[in-house]
């Protein structure tokens, strides 16, 4: 049977969508049409995520997979195995799979999971410093309606619990302590079958970088660069938006045609302003451990981190 043989596992906010889309195009890999699925984070599960999460999701897995033709969507939590072995037997002849769930890093289980289906999987995974990235995990809740507090307060809240939960809270900080989370994955996997992708590389030499995961994957084409944003979300220019904009949810802002979402943008939505000092400080000093702790996991200088 085929199975899934290659996972994009985060980080959430670090251009994992632009990569997955990168990869999706190559001729020799084939997307799931749940781009995220997250049926390896047990977990992590949709049943379990607060009402206004579950709301936003708008994920009915019976419901989803009693269709003859699967719809394209971007996230799910898929539980049953055989509703995730249809993904899978329903994408795309190809030499990999791709399953691009970013739920999948910080998960407790997701790689022993995984190592179970398939030992042999390659596994890709993209960085970014921890303060941008929780920063513009900041505005994207912002942009739903799902926060409202300011930044320095809302990383203050996380800070001071014994740990962020998935669906509950914005994890703005748990989701950027990478160096525990690589280390469960190099636990399963060996470094051999790991490619780390560094954001700011992607951003800076595009080209260079898909070299490097081109030949990774041993891919006969190097993959082909599409413009990868550079700055944060929008966030909406007062709160009533907001509350529209997450009753809404992104499920039913990717179906709409492209003209009607780029007018929308361009009256409800502003560019975020920069991070405050003060928040820039705080989290300097929450990941200095982590960044120190993850150069030495992975023998890389992120000095610019600091």
């Amino acid at each position: 049977m085929t199975k899934t043989n290659l996972f994009l596992i985060g980080a959430a906010k670090a251009g994992t969508t632009a990569l997955a889309e990168m990869l999706g195009n190559h001729p020799q890999i084939s997307p799931l049409s749940i781009k995220e699925p997250g049926h390896f984070c047990d977990d992590i599960y949709a049943k379990g995520f607060s009402a206004s999460y579950q709301k936003m999701l708008r994920w009915d897995e019976a419901q989803y997979f009693k269709a003859d033709a699967l719809d394209q969507r971007h996230m799910a939590f898929v539980r049953g195995r055989e509703n995730y072995d249809r993904l899978v037997s329903e994408a795309a002849d190809a030499q990999y799979i791709l399953d691009a769930s970013t739920a999948y890093l910080p998960s407790v289980n997701a790689a022993e999971n995984i190592a179970s289906y398939n030992a042999e999987a390659k596994i890709i995974v993209s960085l970014r410093n921890p303060a941008t990235r929780a920063y513009s995990h900041y505005n994207m809740a912002r942009k739903y309606g799902k926060e409202q507090r300011s930044f320095l307060d809302a990383i203050k809240a996380e800070g001071a619990l014994e740990r962020a939960r998935w669906g509950w809270d914005e994890c703005y900080l748990e989701l950027g302590d990478y160096a525990p989370q690589l280390e469960r994955w190099l636990k399963h996997f060996s470094k051999d079958n790991i490619h780390v992708v560094w954001q700011d590389e992607l951003l800076a030499e595009p080209a260079a970088t898909l070299q490097g995961i081109s030949k990774f994957l041993g891919l006969k084409e190097e993959l082909k660069a599409l413009a990868v944003e550079k700055h944060g979300a929008e966030v909406p220019k007062n709160k009533a938006v907001g509350m529209v904009l997450g009753g809404i949810g992104p499920a039913v802002a990717s179906i709409l045609p492209e003209k009607i979402k780029t007018s929308v943008k361009n009256i409800v939505l502003a560019k975020p302003e920069g991070m405050e000092e003060a928040a820039r400080s705080f989290l300097l000093r929450y990941f200095a451990p982590s960044i120190e702790a993850l150069e030495k996991l992975l023998e890389k200088d992120l000095t610019h981190w600091k």
